[in-house]
């Protein structure tokens, strides 16, 4: 650690702190360095080399792994009380810590989200069943609940969902509404951006063909994503406003992406990791279980998505979280349609960057921190106090083996759905301690945190991170 730094925080290590980890490769926003953290009262309070750390309660020496701020899934369907068969605050939170996430961020699956009534209920069940901490979108935002933006700002609601497709697709007028309505109170609106002409055109073409998994890729064509992140785009150049597209998955709506950046307009966008995985190809393989919106791409889309990972052009990697019990998606086994739409992912985040980013070249550690954690808090108004590790941020961090090989099995996986598009798979790199808020909530395998310690975080208006 440089002597600048460890003076820095020299004169905050008098004394005796709760937790102290020690012998760590630190991930701080200037760059990775050895030392480690001093935690009290749920907070970091010490940043040093090891021999500045002060005594403490419990000493843990991590031998020289990965110490990094906690991720947040800045996208999961984990607690829908009309689907709670599929997922809920406790499990979906425990697949998340199992993951080095700390901080869930939690939309909509069916059940609506729009009214006072609705935030204050879904505050009361995350706080009594979460392992970490968490906050949610409201949604789906319509004609008729697009007036209750400001009021849900004001609860600490400050992401908004909708959709320019089925089964939750709304209009041109809507979406500006929304736009015009957050860019006046700081929120954000984020869309699911593929245009329903071109999927309900291009699938008249499958009849005969559902059999085929593929065949529901086929169906929703890269040019409706494109067209669709094009026309939201127009849309915000008119309002202004921070728009967000979610899940972005083709190289032509990144470049769209790209260029609205470059005009001048707030326009941010995710990766899942299950686009940076799987391709379009292995849908047959895989079967109904890798249906999912948007669908998996070609090679090339692919390719294009870890690029603009690396350079900047997509800011954050989020889960898309949405897994079922397996018989709903067994029910496409003859007829892809009728499968369910969805993946699980929470758990799978930093293990994908990892194995498939840092361990093949195609990611560095200083991109990682910012795409698994920082960004993420700065976009949705949670930074600095998650995110980052720095003096008086949550003790929200993650200890990494990157030298780890691990097999994916479903018996190693907390969601409920009891089943992993991943399975089988081996990977390089691996979250070995999750702390939330300084305690230890994951511990080589097992959940150690108990349901009822996460807390609601409220959202500030957030922003685009400066030079990402």
């Amino acid at each position: 650690m440089s002597s600048t730094l460890t003076s820095e925080f020299r004169k905050q290590t008098r004394g005796s702190v709760d937790l102290v980890v020690k012998n760590a490769r630190l991930l701080l926003e200037s760059g990775a360095t050895r030392g480690g953290i001093g935690v009290s009262n749920g907070r970091i309070v010490v940043i040093a080399s090891d021999e500045h750390l002060p005594d403490a309660s419990e000493v843990i020496d991590v031998d020289g792994k990965i110490l990094m701020p906690g991720l947040i899934d800045a996208h999961a369907h984990i607690h829908d009380p009309t689907m709670l068969d599929h997922e809920d605050f406790t499990t979906g939170s425990m697949a998340a810590a199992a993951g080095g996430i700390t901080t869930i961020i939690d939309m909509p699956l069916t059940n609506q989200v729009d009214s006072i009534k609705d935030v204050e209920e879904k505050i009361s069940q995350g706080e009594s069943m979460s392992v970490i901490d968490f906050t949610f979108y409201a949604g789906m935002m319509n004609s008729q609940n697009v007036g209750m933006i400001h009021a849900l700002i004001e609860k600490g609601i400050g992401a908004f969902k909708t959709f320019t497709c089925e089964p939750y697709e709304t209009n041109k007028g809507v979406i500006a509404k929304c736009l015009s309505e957050v860019s006046e109170y700081g929120g954000h609106l984020t869309v699911h951006a593929e245009d329903q002409g071109i999927l309900d055109e291009f699938a008249k073409e499958m009849d005969g063909d559902w059999d085929a998994p593929i065949s529901h890729s086929l169906a929703r064509p890269n040019i409706a994503e494109d067209l669709a992140v094009r026309s939201c785009i127009d849309i915000v150049e008119q309002t202004g406003g921070h728009l967000h597209i979610a899940h972005v998955t083709t190289r032509e709506a990144i470049l769209e992406i790209e260029k609205a950046r470059l005009r001048g307009n707030m326009v941010t966008t995710e990766v899942c990791p299950q686009h940076l995985v799987f391709f379009r190809d292995d849908m047959n393989r895989l079967g109904p279980k890798s249906k999912l919106n948007p669908p998996l791409r070609a090679k090339e889309d692919r390719a294009a998505l870890w690029s603009a990972l690396l350079r900047g052009s997509i800011d954050m990697v989020a889960s898309d979280h949405a897994p079922c019990p397996i018989e709903k998606k067994e029910a496409g086994l003859g007829d892809i349609r009728e499968a369910w739409s969805g993946v699980d992912g929470t758990q799978m985040i930093l293990r994908v960057l990892l194995s498939e980013g840092i361990n093949r070249g195609r990611l560095s550690l200083s991109r990682l921190l910012r795409v698994g954690s920082r960004n993420a808090a700065r976009i949705f108004g949670l930074y600095p106090k998650k995110g980052v590790l720095r003096v008086d941020s949550d003790a929200d961090f993650v200890i990494i083996d990157q030298t780890k090989e691990e097999k994916i099995t479903t018996d190693m996986m907390f969601s409920k759905c009891g089943w992993t598009l991943y399975d089988g798979m081996t990977m390089k790199g691996v979250p070995v301690m999750t702390f939330s808020r300084g305690l230890k909530v994951y511990n080589e395998g097992q959940i150690t945190g108990k349901p009822g310690h996460g807390r609601f975080q409220a959202m500030g208006s957030g922003n685009r991170p400066d030079g990402e």
